[in-house]
Formats: C-alpha cells, sequence, structure tokens
C-alpha cells in the first residue's frame, strides 16, 4: 500500500478513535450531568415539601396561639372575675379561713394569667406578629413612668428606688415603642425588687450619646452567678429553682426584655456588682435631633371636676388627693364635717369623699345635714369608710358611694365615675359575648352600678336588640358563633345613629392596628381578656358613660325599627334582617 494512504488510514483510524472517545465522554458527562440535575430535582423538591411542611407548622402554630388565647382567657377572665367579686365583699362577708382560700386562689389565678400572657407576649413577637410602633421617645419620662408604676411594690418590700440622668433630661430621645420599652424597665425593676433585701436601694441611671442609649438598672441583692449572666435570658430560666415558687413570676420576664431590644436593634446584658447584687445594662441605638429639647411636655389631664375630701386624717386627704389629681380632678380639703359642709355650700362641688369616724360632727351627721341643706342635698357622696360596704343600708344609706379603707385607687376612680354619672335614667349597655360564665360575671360586676346591661349570645341576637332595644353602649366579644365581631361592627356601620356608637372591644385575642381601624365605632377602646378583668371593664363603661354625657354626646332615644337599613353584609343575614323586620 502507497506510504501516503496507510499515513491517511492512520490519520482516519486516528481521528474515528478520537471522536469515538469524545462521544463517550459526552456520553459519560451527560450522564452526570443527568443524575445531577436528577439529584438538584429532588434536592428542590424536598426543600419545596419541607418549607411546605414548615408553613403548615407556622399556621397550625399560630392557630395553635390563636385558639389558647381565647379559649384561656375567657374561662381565666371568668374565674378570676367571679373570685374578684367574692373578694371584694360585695356577695356577703367570709369568714377569715375562706377569706385565706380565696387569697390563695386569686394569687394563683393570677400567676396563671401572667404565664398565659407572657408565653403568648414572646410568641407574638417572636413570631413577628407585634410589630413596633417607632415614635420619638423620651427615656426620661419613661424611666419616670416605670419608677412611679413600680413604687407601690418597692414601698411594700421596703425598697428604694432611685433615679439619675447624666446630663440634660431632654437629651435622652430616641425612636422606639413606648409601650414596648416601657414594659422591658417594669420588668427589669421588678426583678430588681423581688431579689432585693429590705432597706436596700435600686438605682436606674440614664444616659445617651450622639448614637446610643444606655440604661443601668442595679440592686443590692444576693447576685447572680457568673456562669448564669447569659442563661438568665432565656425562656423559664431562674436562678434557683425555688425562685419560681418563693418569689412569683413566670421565669419569662427577662426573655421578653431580650426580645423587645432586640426587635429595637438593641442589647441587653448583666453584670455582677464590686459589691452586692447585679446591674442589667440596656443599649438602644438613637439618631439625635435638632427638635429634641423643644418637644412639648405631654398635655395633663382635662379636668373632671372638683371632689371634696373630708377626712379628719391629713395624710388621708393628701392620699386621696394626689390620686384625684393624677386623673384630672380639682381637691377641696376638709378636716372635719363643719368644714365640709361650709366647703360644699360656698363652691361647685362634683362629689363629697366622706369619712365617717371624725371627731366632732361625725360623718354620719355631716350627711344627714348635707341631705338637710338645699345648696348641698343634690351633691353625690362617697363614703370612705374602714367600714364594710355591706353595712352601707344599715348606716348610710343617703351616701351613692362606698369605698372601704385601706382603698383600692381602680375602685375608688368606679365609685366617683358611678356617682358622678349624668344623664336621666341608667345608662343602657349591650353585651355581646358568646360564653354565658363570663357574661355572668360582666353583669353582675356592673350589680351596683346605675347601669342596665343586656346579653346578647350571638350576632344575630345583638342585632336584633340593636334594631328594636338601642344601647347606649356596646361591649363586645370578636367570636361569635354565627359570624364574627368584625362583620357585625360592619354591619353597624350602615346604619344610621348605630354609626357612631360607644363601643368597648373585649376579645381573648391580640388586636392588631389594621384590626382595630376594621373595628371603631364612635368612641372606641380595646381590652384583652385575662389581661383586663370584669372589675376593670366596668371602671372603662362608667368612665366613658360619664364623659360622653358630660359632652352631651351619647345616643339620643331608641331607634324606630323601620329606620335601619336593611341593606346587610351577605344573603344569609339579608334573609335574617329581612325576618327581623
Amino acid at each position: 500500500m502507497h506510504p501516503f494512504l496507510i499515513a491517511a488510514c492512520s490519520c482516519l483510524l486516528l481521528l474515528s478513535i478520537t471522536f469515538l472517545l469524545a462521544f463517550l465522554r459526552s456520553q459519560r458527562l451527560a450522564r452526570i450531568l443527568a443524575d445531577q440535575l436528577v439529584t438538584a430535582t429532588r434536592q428542590v423538591q424536598q426543600d419545596r415539601q419541607r418549607l411546605n411542611e414548615r408553613s403548615e407548622l407556622d399556621t397550625l402554630k399560630d392557630e395553635f396561639i390563636s385558639t389558647v388565647s381565647h379559649e384561656l382567657r375567657t374561662p381565666l377572665t371568668s374565674i378570676r372575675g367571679s373570685l374578684g367579686l367574692l373578694s371584694s365583699g360585695v356577695m356577703g362577708s367570709l369568714d377569715p379561713k375562706a377569706q385565706n382560700l380565696l387569697r390563695i386562689a386569686v394569687t394563683n389565678t393570677d400567676r396563671l394569667i401572667r404565664l398565659i400572657n407572657d408565653i403568648l407576649d414572646l410568641e407574638r413577637m417572636e413570631s413577628g406578629r407585634a410589630p413596633l410602633q417607632l415614635r420619638r421617645c423620651s427615656l426620661h419620662e419613661l424611666a419616670i413612668s416605670a419608677v412611679d408604676t413600680m413604687t407601690p411594690m418597692a414601698e411594700a418590700a421596703a425598697v428604694h428606688i432611685e433615679l439619675t440622668t447624666a446630663g440634660a433630661a431632654d437629651g435622652l430621645f430616641f425612636d422606639a415603642d413606648s409601650d414596648r420599652i416601657l414594659q422591658v424597665l417594669t420588668n427589669l425593676l421588678s426583678n430588681a425588687v423581688k431579689f432585693s433585701p429590705s432597706a436596700s436601694t435600686i438605682r436606674v441611671q440614664a444616659e445617651s450619646t450622639s448614637d446610643s442609649i444606655l440604661l443601668r438598672v442595679s440592686d443590692e441583692g444576693r447576685g447572680i452567678p457568673v456562669e448564669k449572666l447569659d442563661n438568665i435570658f432565656d425562656r423559664f430560666q431562674q436562678v434557683e429553682p425555688s425562685d419560681a415558687r418563693q418569689k412569683g413570676g413566670t421565669g419569662l420576664g427577662l426573655a421578653i426584655c431580650r426580645t423587645i431590644v432586640q426587635q429595637h436593634s438593641g442589647s441587653i446584658w448583666a453584670q455582677r456588682n464590686l459589691g452586692p447584687g447585679t446591674t442589667f445594662y440596656v443599649m438602644l441605638p438613637r439618631t439625635a435631633r435638632a427638635s429634641d429639647a423643644q418637644l412639648p411636655a405631654p398635655p395633663l389631664p382635662v379636668g373632671e371636676g372638683c371632689i371634696l375630701v373630708c377626712d379628719d386624717e391629713a395624710s388621708i386627704r393628701t392620699v386621696v388627693c394626689e390620686h384625684l389629681i393624677q386623673q384630672g380632678y380639682e381637691c377641696l380639703e376638709a378636716a372635719s364635717g363643719e368644714q365640709a359642709i361650709a366647703l360644699a355650700s360656698q363652691n361647685r362641688v362634683e362629689a363629697i369623699l366622706l369619712d365617717l369616724y371624725m371627731p366632732g360632727l361625725s360623718g354620719w351627721e355631716t350627711l344627714q345635714r348635707l341631705r338637710d341643706t338645699p345648696a348641698t342635698a343634690a351633691i353625690p357622696v362617697v363614703v370612705l369608710s374602714v367600714l364594710s360596704p355591706i353595712l352601707r343600708r344599715e348606716i348610710a344609706g343617703d351616701a351613692q358611694g362606698w369605698v372601704q379603707k385601706p382603698f383600692n385607687e381602680h375602685l375608688l376612680f368606679a365609685e366617683l365615675g358611678r356617682v358622678l354619672r349624668r344623664g336621666d335614667g341608667p345608662a343602657q349597655v349591650l353585651l355581646v359575648e358568646d360564653d354565658y360564665d363570663l357574661a355572668s360575671v360582666v353583669i353582675a360586676s356592673f350589680e351596683q352600678a346605675n347601669v342596665h346591661v343586656k346579653h346578647a349570645a350571638t350576632r344575630q341576637q345583638a342585632i336584633r336588640h340593636c334594631v328594636t332595644h338601642r344601647p347606649d353602649l356596646l361591649i363586645l366579644d370578636l367570636t361569635l358563633p354565627d359570624g364574627d365581631g368584625f362583620s357585625f361592627v360592619e354591619w353597624m356601620r350602615q346604619q344610621p345613629g348605630l354609626d357612631t356608637l360607644p363601643l368597648v372591644v373585649y376579645s381573648g385575642r391580640e388586636v392588631s392596628d389594621v384590626e382595630m381601624s376594621k373595628l371603631r365605632l364612635g368612641p372606641t377602646e380595646f381590652l384583652t381578656k385575662a389581661r383586663v378583668q370584669p372589675k376593670e371593664v366596668e371602671e372603662l363603661v362608667l368612665s366613658m358613660v360619664q364623659r360622653l354625657r358630660r359632652l352631651g354626646t351619647l345616643p339620643q332615644p331608641p331607634l324606630n325599627a323601620a329606620s335601619v337599613k336593611p341593606r346587610l353584609l351577605d344573603a344569609k343575614t339579608q334573609q335574617n334582617s329581612a325576618k327581623i323586620a
């Protein structure tokens, strides 16, 4: 064979082998790529499945939290409200043994309520369902508010709280959710009081730089071991296992503090003092503004009228007047019955707080003379006495209210709100609540108030009542067996005269800002069951009724059913409404 042909054949053979090898290599590479593609596809499918499972778990978790919120808070509110009515003496006096058992029940119910509220708070914050409401805040003002809140607890433990500010107070401004930061401060102060020995001092120090706010809370207690300084911010952590029983608390306070501070892009930590005790530090970012020093002071509360306090003890008058002034009332003081009659005759007095045991003219005689004097006969009188309210009818039937010493300021304001209510006839309140036990407790809390409470257990009953007997004010639960509070409020908005009805939303779950906007009618307040007890609902309702009647904004006489628009939310509701009409 010619050498050229041999060379050509060799080249062709080499090329063929090369192409064959390249083909085989490409086939192998294709198989590898195919295998990798299959593996990647399976991985994507597994990741997607895991994401779906996680999403389903998150949904189940949210549903669980929502269910726990309502299903636990509602019965707990009933239990706590019932215990509160029993312990207040409204249902009659109890012997000392029964009182002690009742005290134990109230204490442990409050502890359980705090635990549930703390768990739900923590879950809502960590899941992002409790967004921050940022605004310009003064750390100095928040610290003062926290100290004022915790001072009664500190005084009961014989502990002093001292607040100092480094630099000008008007330089402690930053952007934050003021309610959340106040929650952090009160939690830290509460812990400090619990673990401080009597006659010790808790020091609160606030300072700022151009880019941060620093707060210190130092106590003189037993201190926290170095190895536990980090994990005390974890859930259900206590320095000693017995602390939960001996000191109270849920073990979640510091975990909530850490979550709130981290939401604000800040940091929180604890250090042992060189001497006794521990110091907690909170550092928050800030941006200084030229206008901070010129921020207006918070508005003073609007006065609700002048109250005359008659008591021969000057210290009692001082304490009562301080509480009243904080609530916006003006005060007159009288040290005797004669002086009280003279002041009431010469001044415009909205109500009189009257002690019964006084030298000279006693409270009984003073009350009788006030009733016999034309200038003072119509002034409401609230007895402020060491005697139990169960003696009211026997010894002071002419008094409109009664508060027992040592007084609870909330009950004092409730009694004042009750006797100062203006307008003809009792206020008509409609309670829309599907839980009959809680409804009974709420209604019982109004028994001594000049308020008529009607109960509707379903949305349809509530609609029927509003059409035929329009209330002055509505207390509304959001979960109803035949709908929800949102659809009921939407129906109310479509009815002339009902669209401005004063409303108290009393729900077992937290209500978001978006949901609040969907629920507002006239003056609207939002309360959460278990956080707010039925007695406090009564106080709020009486306060709203009093304020609205003074302003002349309560609804006019009941609507004629024919004036209510028939257009409702859905076909089923239209049928029900047609039956009503």
